[in-house]
């Protein structure tokens, strides 16, 4: 004979699966709530306006990517820095040496301080060259390549050009037409790089830092010039000749003196520039974490609050079970 079921136990029956129905789907969100932290209906939490946290995402990417590009501009500015500064230590450390050489007599000093700025020539070379990254640091939008070429085939040119000369001011005119004179050997065969600089540095949305340095500017070809000259003395140029031996050292002297004075100021102005970068990412981290809390306010939960109801939620799961294993010897597993 088959039990009859009234519509009053229909009835409870359907309530008790509503009501684990929706007890697991609580468990569910606090689950969630519980282990990411964030809220499982943003569409509640925003009352279906989802703008300002769109808003707020995409400033944060914008910065994200800011951040990244500052990263890169730091490491390029340093590294810069770092070449300026051994270029700087290189052309203090034998310009007063020269002058002193090109103001005594004897031979041997000459041909010493000549050593000296030859060797000076190839470090100085290829510090200028250094790649950071695969990119060229001094040879404006060409950083693929080489700033310079190589010290070697520069003093050759040179040489071959100074050994034609008869005295000294016609070694220095040479010189000077070599690394100064629009279309001299330097503009279309020393320096290897762009015309064009590299592009300012994108600090955040609406500051940017210019750099301008290159292995061409007159900082460094004024190094280079005062090395060469010097360098001449040990290809044998005035071969012989003290007096004008002197004379090019003299000027090989007083040209490095002045030139690093104006890498002094080179660095001076990459320094700047590493101040600003360095001010960009104290704003710009500064900014994501406003943003970032602004964005917790709209998309986080409470973890405390989250995990009570969770609590709270397997508790009334179990109270059911228990409930309904003693009316029908049920299972939980039924329910979940």
């Amino acid at each position: 004979m088959m039990n009859s079921v009234s519509h009053g136990d229909l009835a409870s029956s359907l309530k008790n699966m509503r009501l684990v129905s929706q007890t697991k789907q609580d468990l569910e969100r606090y689950n969630y709530e519980v282990a990411s932290g964030k809220k499982s209906d943003l569409r509640q939490a925003t009352s279906a306006d989802f703008a300002p946290l769109a808003s707020i995402e995409r400033s944060l990417r914008s910065l994200s990517a800011y951040e990244n590009a500052l990263t890169e501009a730091e490491l390029f500015t340093s590294s810069l820095q770092t070449v300026l500064g051994t270029v700087s230590d290189q052309v203090s450390s034998i310009s007063t040496d020269i002058l002193t050489a090109s103001s005594t007599s004897p031979d041997h000093s000459n041909i010493v301080v000549a050593k000296d700025a030859r060797s000076k020539l190839d470090t100085v070379v290829a510090t200028l060259n250094t790649r950071v990254g695969g990119r060229s640091l001094l040879a404006g939008t060409a950083t693929g390549g080489a700033a310079l070429v190589d010290a070697q085939t520069m003093l050759d040119e040179v040489t071959t050009l100074a050994s034609a000369e008869l005295d000294a001011a016609g070694v220095l005119s040479v010189v000077d037409d070599w690394f100064d004179a629009p279309g001299g050997g330097f503009e279309t065969s020393g320096y290897l790089g762009s015309d064009t600089n590299l592009s300012p540095f994108a600090l955040n949305e609406h500051q940017k830092a210019d750099l301008s340095i290159k292995a061409d500017d007159e900082s460094i070809r004024d190094t280079l010039k005062g090395l060469v000259l010097a360098a001449l003395i040990d290809q044998g140029i005035m071969g012989g000749d003290i007096d004008q031996q002197n004379t090019i050292l003299q000027k090989s002297g007083e040209t490095l003196l002045a030139a690093d004075a104006k890498l002094t100021n080179a660095r001076a102005e990459v320094g700047t520039v590493e101040q600003q970068i360095s001010q960009a990412k104290l704003s710009n981290s500064a900014e994501s974490y406003g943003l970032e809390m602004a964005k917790s306010k709209i998309v986080s939960v409470d973890i405390y609050d989250s995990a009570a109801k969770l609590t709270q939620a397997q508790a009334q799961l179990e109270m059911i079970y228990t409930i309904t294993a003693r009316l029908s010897n049920m299972k939980l597993s039924d329910y979940i």
